[in-house]
């Protein structure tokens, strides 16, 4: 975070990263996301939140059926993170030049295209 390089009135771009993970026994989904605030090729702030989602036994078995978890679930998940983010920054940016700037809408159907393909092999519990 750089708040002593705002130049108020100048226009704020923020990019925006998304990507998932799950962990071998497929109890958990990691949706990433990465924002990052600049002006011209001055950053401003960056932040990187992993959010954790417990699956359970039924959830898995359908995902594990389907190989994938499907574009529209993680777009609900990262709804959730991108809430969450926006209260992490506007707490972290409190009592600075940083605090006014939000984090506007993100389009998340252009943002998360595909479906993610669960990686071989996934540990079930099973033996």
């Amino acid at each position: 975070m750089f708040p002593n390089k705002v130049n108020n009135g100048e226009q704020v771009t923020v990019q925006s990263e998304f990507s998932f993970a799950v962990n071998e026994d497929l109890l958990s989904i990691r949706c990433i996301s990465k924002f990052t605030y600049s002006q011209e090729d001055t950053l401003l702030l960056t932040t990187e939140v992993h959010s954790f989602f417990d699956v359970n036994e039924e959830g898995r078995n359908e995902i594990l059926e389907k190989g994938c978890i499907e574009v529209g679930f993680l777009r609900y998940l990262a709804t959730i993170v991108t809430g969450t983010v926006r209260g992490i920054i506007h707490t972290k940016t409190e009592n600075t030049s940083l605090n006014p700037i939000v984090l506007p809408p993100i389009n998340l159907v252009e943002a998360i295209k595909e479906d993610f393909i669960i990686p071989k092999p996934i540990q079930t519990g099973e033996k």
